[in-house]
């Protein structure tokens, strides 16, 4: 097969990104590989970026601009794909970009020769100015694919799955099956993969740090939500109802309502001046709901936390959970005021430093 008779469309979702748009642009642009679309979904930017892609648009035959009213990266991903014209589909973040230009040819190299539904590349992030390269995938991607390591690892401590960009989507795969976009305000992306992988997507990887990921304090993903507890939920259930006929792998919903609850309890007492009463609110709140609460129970009573390989995450995930149990919720307050206070909490983030 010629590989360049094959369109790949890269979508781009744009909400006021002016400062970073045109060299997330330029990194596709200069591309070895041009059998390129490039999607533009402006997604109700009040700054230049609309200006920008016009501009783009108007000097590159490939580049198209299309406007999404709904607000959320996801509603203008699947506005991308509905309009996307390739074989393969690239998500990029409008203030991230690729760092090799050779990194399209390698993703479709190893799609090719590997008939994968989703190709996955390393990534770094680029933080306070430094370039930091995030945990490599092989650290999961040599194990087998329907083990709770690969799930746990891949879609949850490492993360690599996780995201959407840094990935090449085979798009039939996403169109037989019908996957799209959960309307979510955030973690979209995440239920977006997960649902890739309960519909049995072949992946290959290559080890490339193809792709550039700018941590940006105007990012959704770094601002507080007060709202979180019912978004990660939402996406609990929804995980529930598609695992009804595959019960060996309900153990992504358990570790999605975890890290979630874990999380957004960092995010409490961050938030609220260091208050413990606060967190011990959150903490009593998510165990309230009862699909939580099974899984807490699951997590802290079951086996199949034993099947890990991460002795520090298995001791977090029993006691964690041990704890929500047995609703001692500030003790695990105080717990989380112990790990943000000595900064073991970096340990467990993909670059080993605190965001």
């Amino acid at each position: 097969m010629d590989t360049y008779n094959i369109k790949v469309s890269v979508i781009i979702p744009v909400y006021n990104a002016e400062k970073y748009l045109k060299t997330a642009l330029e990194s596709i642009l200069t591309q070895n590989y041009k059998n390129l679309e490039i999607l533009l979904i402006n997604n109700n930017s009040t700054d230049k970026s609309e200006a920008i892609c016009s501009e783009y648009a108007q000097n590159h035959d490939n580049i198209h601009v299309f406007n999404e009213l709904k607000a959320g990266a996801g509603h203008a991903r699947n506005c991308g794909i509905k309009h996307a014209d390739g074989d393969y589909i690239l998500f990029v973040d409008a203030d991230d970009y690729f760092a090799k230009e050779d990194i399209i040819e390698h993703f479709l190299k190893a799609a090719i020769e590997s008939d994968s539904d989703i190709t996955v590349c390393n990534y770094s992030r680029l933080w306070k100015g430094k370039i930091l390269p995030a945990s490599a995938h092989s650290l999961f991607s040599e194990k087998n694919l329907q083990s709770a390591d690969f799930r746990f690892m891949g879609f949850f401590s490492v993360g690599t799955l996780s995201y959407v960009w840094g990935k090449l989507y085979k798009k039939d795969f996403l169109t037989k099956n019908n996957i799209i976009f959960a309307d979510c305000e955030y973690a979209e992306d995440k239920m977006f993969n997960l649902e890739c992988y309960i519909n049995n997507a072949k992946y290959a990887f290559i080890d490339d740090f193809g792709y550039v990921y700018r941590k940006n304090d105007d990012s959704i993903s770094y601002i507080y939500k007060p709202d979180s507890r019912e978004c990660w939920l939402k996406i609990a259930y929804s995980l529930n109802e598609l695992c009804k006929e595959k019960q060996e792998i309900t153990d992504i919903i358990q570790y999605t309502i975890f890290f979630a609850s874990f999380f957004d309890a960092k995010m409490e007492y961050v938030e609220h001046n260091n208050s413990l009463m606060s967190v011990r609110k959150m903490l009593k709140a998510y165990y309230s709901d009862s699909l939580a609460a099974k899984s807490f129970k699951q997590l802290a009573f079951g086996k199949g936390v034993r099947k890990l390989s991460q002795t520090l995450w298995k001791i977090m995930l029993r006691g964690f959970s041990f704890g929500m149990s047995c609703h001692m919720f500030f003790l695990l307050s105080l717990g989380i005021k112990l790990l943000i206070d000595l900064r073991i909490d970096e340990r467990l983030s993909d670059t080993g430093k605190r965001e």
